[in-house]
């Protein structure tokens, strides 16, 4: 697969994830709690793609890719719940720029373990769409402390996870792997949902809503487990910090949300960070680190 096709993939997968909230908000207005949206998101998922995967043949990871397949369901789902949670303690503008921390945190670990290198150009783009992500957020950011950690906890997991996929998705089918994650998610997101004592969506919206964030759920992972195989993961974060932009756009198309003048630019200054990114070249890694399984 080309480089381009590649970022093409992250950005679909931005797409997927950036349309999500759209959908939540739908759902939470007829009454959805977090915890039944996400085990109903991951459970309607592996209901839409366990056809395809059987219709294609595929066979599921065994063994070790097995167990790291999992483990990304196991800190998908524990994403998820520090996510939604910090939003019952702080601002959505606060625990969005927290999340989108995670940029930095995976390009310091990618760099930190070997299995990508950071050039001036990359630390630079880094920085401009973090800069951008915190001007378009800018606003009412007040938070109490539990919900900035446990912001910054869903920044941490998410990183660990794209880290963990950037390994284990190599030589097993993307489906595959997403079905292994999304069922994951959905046993561990149940669990809390039973022990909330969450109840079923009661209207058709909300279950339309949620059957959408599925369908997202789905083409995402798998888009964005293709896509980081052929750009690192470094660079693939980078990327999908344009799912905010996404959202936003979305939020004024389709629920006449208003934008001020500091939103558009900081959605200006992460989209020129990603073009910018996306026009680059990555730099060869050196033969011993290519052969510890770097990225290609």
């Amino acid at each position: 697969m080309s480089r381009t096709s590649a970022i093409v993939l992250i950005l679909l997968s931005a797409l997927g994830f950036g349309s999500m909230a759209i959908f939540a908000k739908i759902a939470y207005a007829a009454g959805v709690s977090p915890s039944m949206l996400l085990v109903l998101r991951f459970a309607l998922a592996v209901g839409m793609l366990a056809p395809l995967v059987w219709m294609r043949r595929v066979k599921l990871p065994r063994g070790p890719a097995l167990a790291g397949f999992l483990l990304m369901g196991a800190l998908y789902t524990a994403q998820s719940q520090s996510y939604f949670t910090a939003l019952m303690y702080a601002s959505s503008g606060l625990v969005g720029l927290l999340l989108y921390v995670y940029p930095i945190l995976v390009t310091v670990l990618a760099v930190t373990f070997g299995s990508e290198r950071l050039d001036r150009r990359t630390l630079g783009l880094l920085i401009v769409a973090i800069a951008g992500m915190a001007v378009m957020l800018g606003g009412d950011l007040q938070g109490q402390p539990l919900g900035i950690a446990l912001g910054l906890l869903a920044a941490a997991i998410y990183a660990v996870y794209i880290l963990l996929g950037s390994k284990v998705s190599e030589g097993v089918d993307p489906l595959a792997g997403t079905l292994v994650i999304m069922g994951a998610a959905a046993l561990g997101n149940g669990g809390f949902a039973l022990a909330s004592g969450a109840a079923f969506p009661a209207t058709l919206d909300a279950w339309l809503a949620i059957a959408a964030i599925a369908l997202a759920t789905t083409i995402a992972i798998s888009c964005f487990l293709v896509g980081i195989k052929h750009v690192g993961p470094s660079q693939a974060s980078i990327i999908s910090t344009l799912e905010p932009v996404i959202t936003l756009c979305l939020g004024v198309a389709l629920l006449a949300e208003t934008v001020s003048a500091g939103q558009l630019l900081g959605g200006a200054m992460v989209l020129g960070a990603v073009i910018l990114l996306a026009l680059r070249s990555q730099p060869p890694m050196p033969v011993a680190q290519h052969a510890e399984g770097a990225p290609t």
